[in-house]
């Protein structure tokens, strides 16, 4: 059903479909996917107008494709989730729809007279498709006979119409999957083995879900299929053939070869630039952070495709026409962001002459003052001295690092042009600093340097060829991070990290052997991010996250920074919230 066309060439008809659908869920910027267009009848075709406007109105589905994406992550299989799911949901909505519009009623008779005709021959051992079968002779009247599985699951199913909203019918769909399900079923349909202990406790529970990244059709798509493109050029085979590499592909572990390491580390140059660290400092800077969670990772530091000696060309045109892109914006409002850098300049280096001023405060003891001699014997207050405090907090250092990965994609422009202030206000004000972004590809955490400590005021124009693309291991770029913050004579090391709160990577396999640590997503990356982050304040770096995600993402910004992070719903007020955490760290 895949390849077959929309047969009705009517552009009244389709038009028909598209307005039944905007009046049902009420939102005139949905538009129907080509998968829920019917291609049984015109009856039942108008049906599914109705039901695609129902799950819009009554489903919230990005809680849904978030679900549907983790638990296939995690072993389940996809069609057998999306049917159950698919039927679940009409269950749901249908009721809902009727009492609001009785006339759906006659539509959904009519419909499912159509599709019965279509069952007309059904001969199939399939349980889902036997459940749907039974569902519809059941809601048009019929006492289908049916086997015991069957009544059951439809049952079980039934008993969704309960469900009031989208969360509590997955917990239910969920509970049906591992009940009829419980073999992993490839998309071959072949059953394999029963899940073993140790892949149940990787499933998670339910609530893991709301922890992961979650991307948007486009995106998901973008970034899944990179990564097959590569895989398959490294090991010479497509993904959909061999099961286990899909399950694998599911899982988000993509399994490579001992000999094949090195061709990834070609891409990674290929894409994102030669490394601008020699090799054995770079082995040295593995061996310290590529442990633990990160055991089978590694770090590429680089200056990006423009700056470093790269021969991707296509690569270099296109970073080039997003930093284009980021300065036309800039150079769109120069005016109000060369005030804003002119006004945290000035902002910051007030309070850094202030706190710079010696108090001078009464005392007993100290520098005397002659002309306060004459209150002794003569006064109450025989405070004669004079005793300096110094105000002075030591010298301090910044850096920046920037979520780069896919998921920021909708903020390139802004987020560069605060970096962009921020860095020059710093600059200018004599604070050292260095912006870095963060992204991963594949096994690699891929740092890429903008500005370093030292580099002058000019360096920071670099700051524009900020793009995202890939995945983000929050945890491992963090540590990277702080080794050489870390080393810095400054008295105060302060580290601002930009990310929507969502670290998420794909996983490495290397070889045959079998890793048990579990993908870099979910609780187990905000987890080990938040780890990273109480590391580093323990050794003495004053660490601040600014969250520039969803609200329902906080929850997970708040595990990994504690009290130290910053929500803004605004990206425009990045810089500006930066600035006002530090003048309380240099006052207080």
């Amino acid at each position: 059903m895949k390849d077959a066309k929309w047969i009705y060439e009517n552009y009244e008809f389709d038009n028909r479909i598209t307005n039944l659908m905007w009046t049902i869920s009420g939102d005139y910027d949905e538009n129907m996917d080509s998968g829920e267009k019917s291609f049984i009848s015109k009856n039942v075709a108008l049906y599914h107008a109705v039901t695609a406007g129902g799950r819009r109105k009554y489903i919230a589905w990005p809680s849904v494709k978030k679900y549907v994406i983790s638990r296939n992550r995690a072993g389940f299989d996809k069609n057998i989730l999306l049917g159950l799911i698919a039927m679940g949901s009409d269950l749901v909505v249908e009721e809902k729809i009727i009492a609001e519009r009785p006339g759906v009623y006659d539509i959904r008779k009519k419909a499912y007279d159509d599709i019965l005709s279509n069952y007309y021959n059904l001969h199939t051992d399939n349980l889902l498709e036997k459940t749907r079968h039974a569902m519809i002779l059941e809601k048009t009247g019929k006492c289908p006979l049916m086997d015991v599985e069957t009544r059951n699951l439809l049952n079980d199913l039934l008993a969704l119409q309960t469900r009031e909203d989208t969360i509590e019918l997955l917990k239910g769909i969920e509970d049906i999957y591992i009940k009829y399900f419980p073999l992993f079923v490839h998309e071959d349909g072949s059953e394999g083995e029963k899940a073993s202990e140790n892949e149940k406790g990787q499933r998670g529970d339910f609530s893991d879900f709301m922890l992961e990244e979650l991307f948007d059709d486009q995106e998901q798509s973008d970034i899944e299929a990179s990564v097959e493109d590569i895989s398959n050029a490294l090991l010479g085979e497509s993904q959909g053939e061999n099961s286990n590499n899909s399950n694998e592909t599911n899982n988000r572990i993509l399994r490579v070869q001992e000999e094949d390491l090195e061709k990834i580390y070609q891409k990674v140059a290929y894409y994102y630039g030669n490394s601008f660290l020699p090799i054995n400092e770079v082995k040295h800077l593995q061996n310290r952070v590529c442990q633990g969670a990160h055991g089978n990772c590694r770090i590429h530091m680089t200056d990006g495709v423009i700056r470093s000696e790269c021969k991707n060309e296509f690569q270099e045109k296109y970073i080039k026409r997003q930093q284009s892109k980021n300065i036309e914006v800039f150079q769109a409002g120069y005016k109000v962001f060369k005030r804003n850098i002119n006004k945290l300049k000035d902002s910051m280096a007030r309070t850094l002459v202030q706190e710079e001023i010696a108090d001078r405060i009464p005392s007993d003891a100290g520098k005397i003052v002659s002309n306060k001699l004459w209150r002794i014997n003569r006064s109450s207050n025989n405070k004669v001295f004079v005793k300096t405090i110094d105000n002075d907090k030591g010298s301090f250092v910044v850096d920046i690092l920037m979520d780069s990965s896919g998921s920021q994609r909708r903020n390139q422009s802004r987020v560069a042009i605060q970096a962009y202030i921020l860095a020059q206000s710093l600059t200018l004000v004599g604070i050292p600093n260095r912006v870095l972004g963060f992204s991963s590809f594949l096994d690699y955490t891929v740092i890429k340097r903008f500005r370093d400590y030292e580099s002058p005021l000019t360096a920071n124009d670099n700051i524009f060829e900020y793009f995202c693309s890939g995945n983000n291991r929050d945890g491992l770029a963090i540590k990277a991070t702080c080794q050489d913050l870390l080393k810095r004579r400054e008295d105060n090391k302060i580290l601002i990290v930009l990310s929507d709160g969502r670290p998420n990577d794909i996983k490495v396999g290397k070889g045959q052997v079998a890793d048990l640590h579990a993908a870099y997503r979910g609780r187990v990356a905000i987890d080990d991010t938040a780890r990273e982050v109480r590391l580093a304040r323990q050794q003495g770096i004053l660490v601040l996250g600014v969250f520039t995600g969803k609200e329902q993402d906080l929850m997970a910004e708040k595990l990994i920074y504690g009290k130290d992070f910053a929500y803004i719903k605004d990206i425009n007020r990045f810089s500006e919230m930066v600035i006002k955490y530090l003048k309380q760290i240099i006052m207080n």
